[in-house]
């Protein structure tokens, strides 16, 4: 019996099912004082990359989703347009991974 050598697939050919995207997400845990907790959200609302703001219980106030075309882009917003915010004590950036 002859023995058929095996062919390696290519790592295209592996992926080509696979949508790739470009788009980083994160959340990010913010810790606020608790009496600008409304005027944080309203400043949230008007960053285009927050996608979602919701006020939770536990350790952290609020917890922002958003996106951006990648994790320089994320992190950039999170300085720049998170932490500038009056009354944000202190923000924690979960990037989201794709395993």
């Amino acid at each position: 019996m002859e023995k058929l050598e095996e062919v390696p697939i290519t790592f295209e050919e592996l992926l080509k099912d696979i949508e790739i995207s470009t788009v980083a997400s994160a959340y990010v845990l913010i810790e606020a004082n608790p009496s600008e907790i409304p005027a944080i959200l309203k400043a949230l609302a008007s960053v285009p990359n927050v996608k979602s703001a919701d006020v939770v219980t536990g350790i952290y106030d609020i917890i922002v989703y958003l996106v951006g075309q990648d994790q320089n882009e994320i992190g950039k917003v999170v300085i720049r347009d998170i932490n500038s915010i009056p009354g944000v004590k202190k923000a924690t950036t979960c990037m989201v991974v794709k395993l």
